[in-house]
């Protein structure tokens, strides 16, 4: 690369900490260690103009997990796994809302609920029946009960086919789009310097330190993390990470709309809820879970197709609407819902498989491998 003195001089250089993904985690991670290091050299690399993963593609709820999600986790994974991983996702919820206030994030402490169909009506029963059981881990895990029946709000959201509600008290809605950008701008406040527009083809770990390989040249620290999520197999393919993407789809306004909260459905792999007065609508990957196990950043009409029939059957029944936006993101999963936050060599760290919860564990994340880092 042709660069001049200066630019190797002040703006292209060996940094102490080099992070790879501006998404929750990496911004969170470089704002903890610049305030634990205020001297230290810290770079964010991003491949994007964005951050292109799931960070400014999500659906923006700041949720910690629906009953049916909760109880079908419980039928895979060990029991103390799943409420401490409940725990770690309420704490970081409370940290991002201390991090940036709720201004900057448009919070909104709407509660949240997850809805049921006449023929899903056995798995409401099953929810129904652990509601005591949940609440009970619920205080052991965060201090509070948060589950109840909320059969009696059905008709106040105009739904068609819904028979049954349970309620969530402690959910919310955040905008992703401040949310990331005061995040960004908290960073350079602090000193993090961030380049977009580069993209890492490699790590090399056979130095004393890690080295990046990039277009521009290689990019030397003395630790460097990954906090790619998603994509985190290019550069470590050895970690358990699985891409999958989410499919999204907002409606335009709707006069009257009566939908107002953070609504979960099957397991919490359909989601919706209200934005500006419109609907925005999230999920059908269980639908379709061969195709959408992927790092392609498209909508398949297969899943918008099956999204739109949710919307006009279910969700906003007899209302005239257009479909104005449709997007898609890219999550970390794997066989293990628990994040991957280790050193995998001398000096490299990563911070991956978030499962679909980002904006809830990305600043706890963030700051849990940042004090691993410091040491």
């Amino acid at each position: 690369m042709n660069f001049s003195y200066w630019e190797y001089k002040h703006l292209w250089k060996s940094w102490d900490f080099v992070i790879v993904g501006s998404g929750i985690t990496g911004l969170t991670s470089a704002i903890f260690l610049k305030r634990r290091f205020p001297l230290a050299g810290i770079a964010i690399l991003e491949k994007g103009l964005l951050p292109t993963g799931a960070s400014t593609k999500n659906a923006g709820f700041a949720c910690f997990g629906s009953v049916s999600e909760i109880l079908d986790d419980l039928d895979t994974q060990p029991e103390k796994a799943v409420f401490t991983l409940i725990e770690k996702r309420y704490k970081g919820l409370a940290l991002l809302r201390l991090l940036l206030g709720d201004a900057n994030l448009s919070y909104e402490h709407s509660g949240g609920y997850e809805i049921f169909l006449p023929e899903e009506y056995e798995t409401y029963r099953k929810c129904l029946g652990s509601l005591s059981y949940l609440n009970a881990e619920m205080v052991n895990a965060i201090g509070k009960q948060v589950f109840w029946d909320a059969r009696s709000k059905i008709d106040s959201f105009g739904f068609s086919k819904v028979s049954n509600m349970l309620e969530n008290k402690e959910e919310g809605m955040i905008d992703t789009g401040l949310m990331m950008k005061n995040l960004v701008k908290l960073a350079r406040q602090e000193g993090v310097e961030i380049f977009n527009g580069i993209t890492v083809n490699g790590v090399d770990t056979g130095g004393n330190n890690p080295t990046l390989m990039t277009e521009f040249g290689d990019v030397k620290a003395r630790k460097v993390l990954v906090a790619t999520n998603g994509f985190a197999r290019t550069l470590l393919p050895s970690v358990g990470v699985r891409p999958c993407r989410a499919q999204v789809l907002v409606t335009s306004p709707i006069p009257g709309l009566k939908v107002q909260g953070a609504f979960h459905h099957d397991r919490g792999y359909n989601y919706f809820r209200n934005i500006d007065g419109r609907i925005l609508l999230g999920g059908g990957r269980q639908t379709d879970m061969e195709t959408e196990n992927t790092d392609v950043m498209e909508t398949t009409s297969t899943i918008q197709t099956y999204l739109e029939n949710l919307l006009s059957e279910i969700i906003i029944p007899d209302r005239n609407y257009t479909i104005d936006y449709r997007w898609s993101g890219i999550m970390g999963m794997g066989d293990s819902k628990d994040v991957i936050v280790k050193e995998l060599n001398p000096g490299l760290f990563c911070a991956v498989r978030f499962g679909g919860m980002g904006v809830a564990l990305g600043s706890y994340i963030g700051k849990e491998v940042s004090e691993m880092m410091a040491d």
